[in-house]
């Protein structure tokens, strides 16, 4: 491990502390809006899941990293809507947040089957946070995005997943002072092998990295242990 090593651990810890802040709070707020509800002897509804919405907003705003965040409810979960996700996503090109709109009939060829996402279905199967990706958004927003995700879970049950999505170059960008400071040629890689960041152009985003290329080195990161997929792992390629 490298005399940095702890430098690269706080930079990427910082990051995942940052974002998951935001979506804790946002589950925070979910699993109010689900308790009252059922406390009222009814499922909740989408008029009940748009009182997170100024937060998000406030998230959008506050947060430039973030392309997208919001509260994803699980199918059956509100009474008016079989499907539903309270997301809002910033656009790239003037930056304005806007809703997502995606086709949530499950009877359409085409239509948006979240619950079959990993970022849906790690937390939901098992109650842990994930990280997905980079991964390209075919079906939602057409962009390479990292996806953060954790359940909304309470005495209620299980209601769905709060998330935030980052633009993949937007974390790079985010990461490349701590690969610079690692060495040149310095990757971050997931456990899969694909590259999360690079500060070399001969290694793209998203591309997969072999067994045993380069220095492979775990970064110690003792907040990541309920994120399934990580850790992560810087790569030292030249």
């Amino acid at each position: 491990m490298s005399a940095y090593a702890g430098e690269a651990a706080a930079t990427v810890e910082a990051v995942l502390r940052d974002t998951f802040t935001g979506i804790d709070t946002l589950r925070s707020l979910a699993v109010d809006v689900h308790r009252r509800a059922v406390a009222e002897g009814r499922a909740p509804t989408t008029t009940d899941l748009e009182t997170i919405r100024p937060t998000v907003l406030e998230h959008l705003s506050a947060h430039d990293r973030l392309a997208g965040t919001g509260v994803i409810a699980a199918p059956g979960t509100l009474a008016d809507q079989p499907r539903w996700l309270e997301w809002w996503r910033r656009s790239q090109s003037d930056g304005v947040p806007r809703p997502l709109a995606v086709d949530l009939d499950p009877g359409n060829v085409g239509s948006y089957e979240y619950p079959l996402a990993p970022w849906f279905d790690v937390p939901y199967r098992t109650g842990r946070r994930v990280v997905v990706g980079p991964y390209v958004d075919y079906a939602g927003t057409d962009e390479y995005i990292l996806t953060f995700a954790a359940p909304i879970t309470s005495d209620a049950g299980f209601f769905g997943v709060a998330a935030a999505d980052i633009r993949a170059n937007d974390f790079e960008r985010a990461m490349l002072p701590m690969l610079n400071t690692e060495g040149p040629a310095t990757l971050l890689v997931n456990s899969t092998g694909r590259v999360i960041a690079s500060n070399t152009p001969a290694t793209i985003v998203g591309s997969m990295v072999r067994p045993g290329h380069g220095d492979r080195r775990e970064l110690p990161g003792d907040d990541w242990s309920d994120c399934a997929g990580l850790p992560w792992f810087l790569v030292r390629a030249g």
